[in-house]
């Protein structure tokens, strides 16, 4: 279907259509496998369990809901030592362990698929698009192999295990405090209740391990966009898409979204807790909602700055060009119109000179308006909004309602 568009097009032939499917790096025999797995999915391997040990990755949210957050609640309500009305009254209160086991653990899980999908489609259309020069599609396929192999490393499983449980042994090195750990988590002074050894033996390391492979994830992310910069892009500096025809890579933005509304949970989580218990200020305030802001951006937006230098690179050496042609055709214009027996061509409507310079100054326009990171604003908008939703929820939650929509209305006003 797509080859019989390009041909309908006038592109054809295309280099989808004389690519195997092993000259384009399995990017049309190996389906949405390329960043769908990573740590820990493939943990069980490392104890000789099948891999996927759960099929689906709604099964595997829900199976990270009963191993993160429903143990804390039976925990309290059985386990022999709990002061289980008061202890139980601070756990249902505190909107943080909810906020990151109930909803941060199975979106940060249900976002493996939907994100590593449309990064799929996005890699697989620098190939589509014709970007990518003929020589270097066996580049395309190597780094591509690269890649998955990498995101499938037992090795990076392991790491990302090690180090969760290092930051965690590490806080249990240092001493456990009372005021960093909540109420429901400890037997009076300095000591953990059943609860909060769940708390710090499972729940945390399994939100570590999952932020930790995202991480990896990214980084690998990252590193395949460089290699693909450096793959001698045939970019068009006029393309209409303002970013020289890479403009589609605002989509792999947009595929963070999921993941942003998980990151966006965990701190408000915090920041609801910090109203609620009477702790907050507005310098708190500001750095969890500015930090939430910065870190979405940090690790879903910045990647794409890799095609900055070769952007602006393709932009200095065709600009030019492109203005000499408007200047020479605006000459032209000019002497045929001004100088010119303009009273010979009464019917200014039909005289094809404005016409053509309508469109050539129309694409000069693009060349001049060409970013040099491919990233538009609604995209943007998209990932911010997703990353900042939970804050709005946190804040009817902490706040009263008069005082939240005060704080909207000093907002839009």
């Amino acid at each position: 279907m797509r080859c019989a568009i390009f041909h309908a097009a006038g592109l054809a032939p295309t280099m989808l259509d004389r690519m195997t499917p092993d000259q384009s790096g399995g990017l049309e025999a190996k389906g949405h496998d390329l960043f769908e797995w990573g740590p820990p999915r493939g943990l069980p391997a490392l104890v000789g369990m099948p891999v996927p040990a759960l099929r689906t990755v709604r099964v595997r949210a829900v199976f990270a809901l009963a191993l993160g957050w429903l143990p804390l609640l039976l925990l309290i309500l059985l386990a022999p030592g709990h002061d289980r009305s008061s202890d139980l009254r601070h756990f249902l209160y505190d909107v943080g362990v909810h906020a990151r086991f109930a909803f941060a653990v199975p979106i940060l899980l249900l976002a493996h698929v939907g994100t590593a999908r449309r990064l799929d489609l996005v890699v697989r259309h620098f190939v589509i698009s014709g970007l990518l020069p003929a020589h270097a599609i066996g580049r395309m396929r190597d780094e591509l192999a690269s890649t998955r192999a990498a995101v499938r490393s037992p090795w990076a499983e392991m790491l990302v295990l090690v180090l969760a449980y290092a930051v965690i042994l590490g806080v249990l090195a240092a001493g456990i405090s009372t005021h960093r750990l909540p109420v429901w988590a400890m037997l009076g002074q300095n000591r953990l209740s059943a609860a909060g050894w769940w708390h710090m033996l499972v729940s945390v390391p399994l939100l570590l391990m999952l932020l930790l492979g995202w991480l990896w994830r990214i980084l690998l992310w990252t590193r395949l966009l460089y290699k693909v910069a450096g793959m001698d892009l045939r970019l068009i500096v006029a393309h209409p898409d303002n970013a020289g025809g890479l403009g589609f890579l605002a989509q792999s933005v947009r595929a963070f979204s999921l993941f942003a509304l998980g990151v966006g949970c965990i701190t408000a989580g915090r920041f609801a807790n910090a109203h609620l218990q009477g702790t907050t200020t507005p310098l708190t305030d500001g750095l969890l909602i500015g930090g939430t802001v910065a870190l979405v951006l940090l690790l879903c937006v910045a990647p794409l700055a890799v095609f900055g230098p070769v952007m602006a690179r393709v932009w200095r050496r065709n600009a030019m060009y492109y203005g000499a042609l408007a200047v020479a055709l605006g000459r032209s214009f000019e002497d045929r119109w001004f100088d010119g027996p303009a009273q010979e061509q009464p019917d200014l409507l039909s005289a094809p000179d404005f016409s053509a310079a309508a469109d050539l100054y129309g694409v000069v326009s693009n060349v001049h308006a060409m970013r040099f990171l491919p990233v538009d604003l609604r995209s943007l908008v998209i990932l911010l909004a997703a990353a900042l939703a939970p804050f709005l929820v946190a804040m009817f939650v902490s706040m009263p309602t008069a005082m939240v929509v005060e704080e909207l209305k000093g907002i839009l006003v």
